[in-house]
């Protein structure tokens, strides 16, 4: 991952402890997110974590199991939903077609 390894310094993904949680690099900063506990993909791994807030539910998935967050969904209490991929050639992240649920 361009940049997020430069920034994280702890177990490889996968390894066991540390490297079990998700990881979000942002800004030349890597934040913790803890461990997943979805499998979103139905493959039989844990790839994904949520969380909620007053304002909504946010989903932050790794897929490709390489422990960085590589896509975020958000769901606002008004039924809108957006999403962002992380591009590891560029180090940045796009929105994509936002929606709404019914």
């Amino acid at each position: 991952m361009d940049g997020f390894e430069d920034d994280f310094t702890g177990d490889a993904p996968g390894a066991g402890g540390v490297g079990e949680h998700l990881w979000l690099a942002d800004d030349h900063r890597v934040w913790d997110l803890g461990p997943a506990t979805v499998d979103t993909d139905a493959d039989g791994v844990r790839d994904s974590l949520s969380r909620t807030d007053a304002d909504g539910l946010t989903v932050f998935t790794d897929s490709d199991r390489d422990g960085g967050v590589d896509r975020i969904t958000r769901i606002a209490t008004d039924g809108s939903v957006s999403s962002s991929v992380y591009d590891r050639e560029t180090g940045r992240w796009s929105a994509t077609k936002p929606g709404r649920l019914r």
